[in-house]
């Protein structure tokens, strides 16, 4: 029994440092061609390149305004974190703090809006936005994405469920409200389960392209994903610029995820285990 659990450990470890690898292998290629010409990839697409360059990213940036639809991604980003944040710690600390008769159902609540995609949606959504005057408006974008807190909720739920009952006392003993425990006690124990979701959604946010399909219209208001389609729509009339938009919206996020890895796995464990 334990040589077949070895054995399985091994295979599993084989498979995914093969994936790791196969994936890094590919980025590379990537981020090596984006230095490439146009004419030098089609001609010499896996030959040895006749010279590498930033052109093609000075093309993007002068020409192509790539850093109006990188800020177009980071406001949605950023704004779309605060109200998930704010609203999450919020919820989940009542659940997590206050036992009441519907505290079980609502954790089914939020762990169900896990299993249901917010392009089921959509058709409601888009009438309520466009009733609210919110069309090819970045805070269109903003508020549905927001809406998806079942992930955050259920972490910190737990998070602030196991938190020793003496905090909460001697707070309460102090003369502390409990809006008072929650923003000068409680929010900051929970840091380490915040950043991590922080990381986690922004991999959401970042990388949709669905909903900025849907709700922005303008090519001024597009985000980065909604970019990278436009040029690889049509690979042989802008192979470059598909590859730098490609690494441009792949590369930073990446960065940021690989940086702080480890404290997104301290983070989410914080959250995810009853003590």
């Amino acid at each position: 029994m334990l040589k077949e659990k070895k054995l399985s450990s091994t295979l599993a470890s084989i498979v995914l440092w093969g994936y790791s690898l196969f994936t890094a292998l590919v980025l590379l290629y990537m981020v090596y061609n984006s230095f490439r010409s146009k004419s030098d990839l089609l001609s010499n697409t896996f030959g040895k390149p006749r010279g590498l360059s930033l052109k093609t990213y000075g093309v993007m940036f002068k020409e192509q305004h790539f850093h109006m639809f990188f800020f177009n991604s980071v406001f949605i980003l950023v704004a779309s974190l605060a109200i998930i944040v704010l609203f999450s710690s919020m919820v989940a600390y009542a659940l997590g703090r206050f036992k009441f008769r519907l505290n079980g159902t609502m954790q089914i609540y939020f762990l169900l809006g896990l299993m249901f995609p917010a392009q089921l949606g959509v058709l409601p959504v888009f009438l309520l936005m466009k009733s609210m005057h919110l069309l090819n408006s970045p805070w269109s974008v903003i508020w549905i994405l927001s809406a998806g807190i079942s992930m955050p909720v259920l972490l910190l739920t737990v998070f602030f469920a196991k938190m020793p009952s003496e905090i909460y006392e001697s707070a309460l003993l102090d003369g502390a409200s409990e809006w008072k425990i929650f923003y000068r006690i409680m929010f900051p124990l929970a840091s380490p389960v915040i950043f991590s979701i922080c990381i986690i959604m922004s991999v959401q946010i970042w990388n949709q392209f669905f909903m900025p399909l849907i709700f922005l219209q303008s090519e001024e208001k597009k985000t980065v994903p909604l970019i990278v389609m436009k040029y690889t729509g049509n690979l042989m009339l802008s192979m470059d610029k598909a590859l730098v938009a490609s690494v441009l919206a792949t590369v930073p996020i990446l960065l940021l995820f690989i940086i702080f890895s480890e404290k997104i796995l301290d983070g989410v464990a914080s959250g995810a285990v009853k003590g």
